[in-house]
């Protein structure tokens, strides 16, 4: 009988042991632990965007894009905040020119066919399981397939312009600063803010013909998480970028058209960890 009773007794404290809660148990847990549970997660999307081209003759031309877009992103015990952003487009159209004599080809006209960025940052709880400030820096590697770099790269024979490079070698080195407000809802809804300012350095060493298409830029993002089902994790974001080259066009790019700003949208599904 004594057996028995010690037996039951052992069993029971252990199913105890199992159904307290950590907070319960004592187990301390991360400070921004409530918003580990939406920033730790992988994803794939798709998205689309509207922009605008202009040149030194306020001729301009309209443009929309979809592309893919996928990451991953860590928001670390100690505060740490990391996060991976890669997007590659799949669909171009161009259409409203009033400009016929600029380059208007699909591969002229979106610098962001290929990018590749990284966030790093401190995440600051503001309110403990509420809301959360990170400041952080951006450093990437974006394509710049835009109308400068292409003319850039022709040369003209027999009245046909043929690429004297790889054209896929021409990228802007990305680096800026930003800043991210997130606020969580419940441990299902969490919305966010991020803004930042950059720097996109022409790599493509234009010739004494042609300036650099140096730029800087502004983005605003605001976005959406939503915790649908265990690890399951839906996204929205929508965004705005404006940019402006840090030098004037030659004569020989009056006619050249160059980003100016444009909006997008993309949705996300992805896992949480």
């Amino acid at each position: 009988m004594r057996k028995l009773i010690v037996s039951l007794s052992l069993v029971l404290s252990s199913s105890l042991a199992v159904a307290v809660s950590p907070a319960e148990s004592g187990v301390v847990l991360p400070e921004n632990y409530a918003f580990q549970e939406f920033d730790n997660q992988y994803y794939i999307g798709i998205g689309t965007n509207y922009g605008n081209l202009t040149n030194s003759y306020a001729q301009n031309t309209n443009y929309g894009t979809t592309f893919v877009g996928f990451g991953i992103e860590r928001l670390f015990d100690m505060g740490l905040w990391a996060r991976f952003d890669g997007s590659m487009m799949i669909g171009y159209s161009n259409y409203n020119s009033s400009n016929p004599n600029a380059t208007t080809g699909p591969l002229g006209q979106d610098p962001a066919i290929g990018d590749l960025n990284v966030k790093v940052g401190y995440a600051f709880p503001v309110l403990v399981d509420t809301l959360l400030v990170t400041p952080y820096v951006l450093v990437g590697r974006n394509t710049n397939l835009t109308s400068n770099s292409l003319n850039n790269n022709l040369s003209s024979s027999g009245g046909v312009n043929n690429l004297t490079a790889n054209v896929t070698q021409d990228y802007f080195l990305t680096g800026g600063l930003g800043g991210r407000v997130e606020y969580r809802i419940n441990k299902v809804f969490d919305v966010y803010f991020d803004q930042n300012v950059l720097y996109n350095s022409d790599q493509s060493q234009p010739t004494a013909t042609y300036t650099s298409a140096s730029n800087y830029q502004l983005t605003s993002t605001l976005g959406a998480k939503f915790n649908v089902w265990d690890e399951l994790q839906l996204g929205l974001q929508a965004f705005y970028t404006y940019n402006a080259l840090t030098g004037s066009p030659t004569s020989a790019q009056q006619y050249q058209l160059y980003q100016q700003n444009q909006i997008g949208t993309m949705a996300t599904i992805g896992l949480t960890y």
